[in-house]
């Protein structure tokens, strides 16, 4: 429980028979932590006094925000209260056409530097990166002034959904690594990312885009199906692998070291209950 840790960056993959949503929920209110009305605004960091709420920003890229609204409801968790109050704001890449669906092939007006993106672009080689630079430039003017002191949060529900909007696999491989380091550049660094990916649904799974988020990661969680079929009280298995020791931290001689955490769990009308936990 509690806020993420600054700049930290977490993956979620999963199946279709094993969904991840509720994982990307539970992150989700995380980042958002505690309503103004409940707390004093701020969460303590390091016993070195109060660190301000940070600014949140949901990328719809698969499902719209009133589903997201929704099953964040079921969680007590008023989005639209959220994004009244200027805590969460919303980047609508599902409906918006940006230069990936509207004009995949088309020159663009970018084949220059592009606002981020190229300096996280192997030989920054930015041709081709229109719909990244297009959607990099839509968080950063949702997030506000990036000399800002304060902290933020991207979630993006589906990485899938910004991949398959390009013209080509090579297209995705380069454009969705490029996205991902660019945003975390925002705020000075101070910007932590959150990603939903179906690992099924991809052509090239441990290639490509995924395998590049992957390394990013600070903590991966994975949602797999039940290897032995249905039963009437487990759904799933769901692991964390923390890798770097920043979102869950272990000793071992006086030094941090990865952890990984197993449950399997069971999905309610209520949300998902874990049922046996194996660390």
């Amino acid at each position: 429980a509690g806020p993420l840790p600054r700049g930290v960056h977490a993956l979620v993959e999963d199946e279709i028979a094993a969904g991840g949503g509720f994982v990307l929920a539970h992150l989700l209110a995380r980042a958002l932590g505690r309503r103004d009305d409940d707390d004093d605004g701020g969460v303590e960091e390091g016993g070195g006094g109060r660190r301000a709420s940070p600014r949140v920003c949901l990328v719809c890229a698969e499902q719209d925000f009133a589903h997201h609204a929704r099953v964040m409801g079921k969680l007590g968790r008023n989005l639209r209260a959220d994004v009244s109050s200027g805590a969460l704001a919303v980047v609508d890449a599902l409906t918006t056409p940006f230069a990936w669906c509207a004009d995949p092939g088309g020159s663009g007006q970018s084949r220059g530097k592009m606002g981020g993106v190229e300096a996280h672009t192997r030989r920054a080689d930015a041709s081709g990166l229109d719909g990244a630079r297009d959607l990099f430039r839509a968080i950063a003017r949702a997030l506000g002034d990036d000399d800002d002191d304060g902290d933020a949060v991207v979630v993006f529900d589906s990485l899938n959904a910004l991949a398959d909007g390009e013209p080509t696999a090579w297209d995705a491989d380069r454009a969705v690594p490029s996205l991902l380091a660019s945003v975390s550049s925002l705020r000075r660094g101070r910007t932590a990312v959150v990603a939903l990916a179906h690992r099924d649904a991809c052509a090239r799974d441990g290639l490509g885009w995924l395998d590049a988020a992957r390394r990013r990661a600070d903590v991966v969680v994975s949602c797999r199906a039940l290897t032995t079929g249905h039963a009437t009280d487990v759904h799933g298995h769901v692991s964390a692998e923390h890798r770097t020791g920043r979102m869950a931290t272990t000793t071992t001689n006086g030094s941090a070291a990865p952890r990984r955490v197993d449950a399997r769990f069971r999905l309610t009308e209520l949300g998902p209950k874990v049922t046996r936990v194996h660390v």
